[in-house]
């Protein structure tokens, strides 16, 4: 059998974990290896973890970001396969079975992806995330991973010379950069789809991704970094400009609601410097020499006309 390597980063999951390295220990497939990286937990994450000593290797880190304590697993294990599991979300016990299968049966592809079930704060279930991203599917899927995120780091299983090979994870991102990095890994290699929901996905609220500063940022970075992918085609380029445009677009209208209007017009600038094409920057950086103060006169206006 193949050794998997499973890295699971930790940062202030104590409650969670427990069911993540238990999802784990249950699998199907037992060639297996845990390394749980500890993030600069302040939680008990680290007495949890010791319970489970005598399966599970143990690191701790200071708090550098979730893609420093996935390539510090990484490097610390030594598996042909390498998994990722989020602290806080689990799997079904045949997760590994059903990826080592596929990429065994599949020397050319990098990983192996799978649905997952996702599971709401407020209660409620999505039994399958990938019926609501179309573009999922199997093969060399660099451009519709462009305009769809439907990889995600707890439902991979992939193969450590290729990880290698494109660099690991970018630990300058402190977003998205699950998403660098499975983009540049498709731009390389084919990939397989696992079309049942192997994994349980918690959907938390508060985490980097529902911080509009902080991802309004590092979209503009993810989609910068895209474009310094070596040999992309004229209709590639194309599309990713336009991405980054409206990257920059975002950005601006957050800054706008922030009254942050140096920032917010520069992004405008910035917008249309990376697509001249797009009409919204164009209106918002026109709008922008506006004074504040008849915007919301005319606002107040069209409210009363309605």
């Amino acid at each position: 059998m193949t050794m998997v390597s499973v890295v699971i980063p930790a940062y202030n999951c104590a409650k969670y974990l427990p069911t993540a390295l238990e999802s784990v220990l249950a699998q199907s497939y037992r060639d297996f290896e845990i390394v749980t990286v500890d993030d600069g937990s302040t939680d008990e994450t680290e007495s949890v973890v010791r319970r489970y000593a005598h399966s599970v290797r143990y690191l701790k880190t200071a708090n550098f970001g979730p893609a420093s304590a996935r390539n510090r697993g990484i490097r610390a294990s030594v598996g042909e396969y390498v998994a990722f599991l989020d602290a806080d979300d689990w799997w079904e016990p045949k997760k590994l079975e059903a990826q080592v299968h596929e990429l065994e049966q599949d020397a050319d592809a990098a990983l192996a992806y799978s649905d997952m079930c996702v599971h709401c704060e407020d209660g409620s279930t999505n039994p399958s995330f990938l019926k609501s991203r179309p573009l999922a599917r199997s093969g060399y899927i660099f451009d519709q991973l462009m305009e769809s995120q439907f990889i995600f780091p707890s439902s991979v299983l992939v193969r450590r010379r290729c990880l290698e090979s494109v660099g690991l994870f970018d630990e300058s991102l402190h977003s998205l950069e699950d998403c660098d990095l499975f983009l540049r890994l498709c731009y390389e290699w084919r990939v397989v789809l696992v079309d049942e929901p192997l994994v349980h996905r918690r959907q938390r609220v508060g985490g980097l991704t529902s911080n509009q500063n902080l991802s309004t940022q590092y979209l503009i970075k993810f989609q910068e970094k895209a474009l310094t992918l070596p040999h992309l085609s004229a209709s590639r380029r194309r599309r990713l400009r336009w991405k980054l445009s409206m990257a920059h677009l975002s950005r601006a209208r957050y800054c706008r609601e922030q009254r942050l209007a140096e920032e917010c017009r520069s992004n405008l600038v910035a917008s249309l410097k990376s697509d001249w094409r797009n009409s919204a920057a164009l209106c918002d950086w026109m709008a922008s020499f506006v004074p504040p103060s008849l915007i919301t006169q005319f606002k107040q206006w069209r409210q009363v006309a309605e």
